[in-house]
């Protein structure tokens, strides 16, 4: 034999030697594989099943589990899990009720804070709070207490809700109350509604209180309650129209002055700050709010107050000018009497400090002045329907008011929306008791965010005057997306009367 056959002999039994050895140590390591990797257990299998959502099959094999060893703790959190899953709901209730008697804990067992979470959010979803919070009760020594109080936060908000929607507002306080102690455990922004929604109760049920009640007592007490939960603009506006009409003149200013302090655009309030330091001779005051109300706003009303002002002082003059602008914007037949009475007694002094011309030249200012009132007076007249063809313009049926304009926007920065319109009363008498409803109402998702009465006038307080005007300031009890689709709607007596948009400010 060859020198090469003898190689080639040798290399094949070298091959053949190295694959021997490979197959063995493949042998020895299936070996140990199986000796010590621990086998799947029936509950090990049935816990796979769960995991991956097939509840139906793992049931039947805790069931045999629980059958062959009943009083293994270890099998009931997981078997009432896959009965919930299969909606055998009493069954999956009796086997986690066994678990809680043999002591099962969360930090034992890993699914026994999330089977107690699925049978709140079950009992939750068919309107049961009162069932899932028995629930979370029994659960209290079996449960991490950070677990639970998650549970039992997401609980109470959502049954909060649930009462507020019905109008059970006494409720839905006690709901609120009690989330405080949880509140930390809310995700965002559930958290931050929490002393709204607590405030939008106590201001609503304010609002029931002075118009349905006609207790004002208690609604200030109640409004001073919102204010406590959550100070908001909406609640300090109606607490002061109140302490104006309980004649607590410093109250009401203090109220308004604070709207004033976050919302220096609120020509509502400045113009209501303004008669109050009127009322109260507070005359430095009432200048600086009056300067600052005129800078922002020129319209007759605060031409008005400043004529008024301006008598005050004795500032005839200042008095005539303001009067002037009033009647520049708005020339009514009271405005000019006003005007020539202004005039009159400005006349009447200039002729007692012996200034003579003075005198007489505002007279004949006076005169011409009454001049205008009369021709006014007289197209009017001539405007006027005769008897025989005026027809009314108001249906006792129909809203007592109309809406002559509409402000609603939302701060850069903020997600609380707010509005004012401005209403007129039509129906040609005083109006003694009247309600709006403000709705904030989603567009996009077609939901409800909210709702605000407005209190317009009451028995206990001044009637709303025929041919009258006011403006109302609200805002959204919720705080909304930052991409919202916003509108306002406004109801009286739950008819529909107008619906706005509310405009993004940058």
């Amino acid at each position: 034999m060859s020198e090469a056959s003898t190689d080639i002999s040798s290399e094949k039994k070298g091959v053949k030697k190295w694959i021997l050895a490979v197959f063995a140590l493949a042998l020895l390591c299936g070996a140990v594989y199986i000796v010590f990797t621990p086998r799947q257990t029936p509950l090990d299998k049935a816990v796979a099943l769960i995991r991956s959502s097939r509840s139906a099959s793992a049931v039947p094999l805790l069931e045999e589990l629980q059958k062959q060893n009943p009083s293994d703790p270890a099998v009931y959190p997981w078997l009432a899990q896959g009965y919930l899953a299969t909606d055998r709901v009493a069954e999956g209730r009796t086997a986690l009720d066994t678990a809680f008697r043999f002591g099962v804990k969360s930090d034992s067992h890993e699914s026994m804070a999330a089977v107690v979470e699925s049978f709140s959010l079950y009992y939750q979803n068919r309107g049961h709070y009162e069932e899932a919070e028995r629930l979370c009760r029994a659960a209290a020594p079996h449960v991490e207490s950070d677990k639970l109080a998650k549970i039992l936060a997401d609980l109470y908000f959502r049954w909060a809700e649930n009462l507020m929607q019905a109008g059970n507002l006494e409720q839905a306080v006690e709901k609120l109350t009690a989330l405080k102690n949880y509140a930390g455990y809310l995700d965002d922004p559930q958290k931050g509604q929490v002393p709204h929604k607590l405030a939008r109760c106590y201001r609503e049920m304010a609002a029931r209180a002075e118009t349905v009640d006609k207790d004002v007592d208690h609604a200030v007490l109640l409004y001073e309650k919102s204010l406590a939960a959550c100070d908001e603009p909406s609640t300090r506006i109606a607490l002061a129209a109140i302490y104006a009409q309980k004649n607590n003149k410093k109250k009401a200013v203090e109220n308004y002055e604070a709207v004033a302090a976050v919302d220096a655009n609120n020509l509502e309030v400045r113009h209501r700050l303004v008669e109050l330091f009127l009322d109260l001779d507070d005359i430095e005051k009432a200048q600086v709010a009056l300067s600052e109300l005129v800078d922002k706003e020129r319209s007759f009303e605060n031409y008005e107050l400043l004529a008024g002002l301006n008598l005050k002082l004795n500032n005839y003059a200042g008095a005539v000018r303001a009067l002037e602008e009033a009647c520049s914007l708005k020339p009514t037949a009271a405005l000019l009497r006003q005007l020539i009475a202004t005039l009159n007694k400005w006349s009447a002094r200039l002729q007692q400090e012996s200034k003579t011309q003075e005198a007489l030249s505002v007279k004949g200012h006076a005169e011409r002045v009454t001049e205008k009132l009369e021709a006014l007076l007289k197209e009017e007249r001539k405007n006027e329907p005769r008897p025989e063809t005026a027809k009314s313009v108001w249906n006792p049926g129909s809203p007592p008011v109309s809406i002559i304009s509409s402000r609603n926007w939302l701060v850069r920065g903020s997600l609380t929306p707010e509005g004012e319109i401005k209403i007129k009363n039509i129906s040609g008498a005083a109006v003694q008791d009247l309600t709006l409803t403000a709705v904030f109402w989603d567009n996009t998702k077609r939901q409800n965010k909210g709702s605000v009465v407005l209190p317009v006038a009451s028995p206990t307080s001044n009637a709303f005057a025929p041919g009258a005007e006011k403006t109302l300031y609200f805002s959204c009890p919720n705080i909304v997306a930052e991409d919202h689709h916003l509108a306002v709607m406004i109801l009286w007596k739950g008819k529909f009367l107008k619906e706005f948009p509310v405009v993004k400010q940058r």
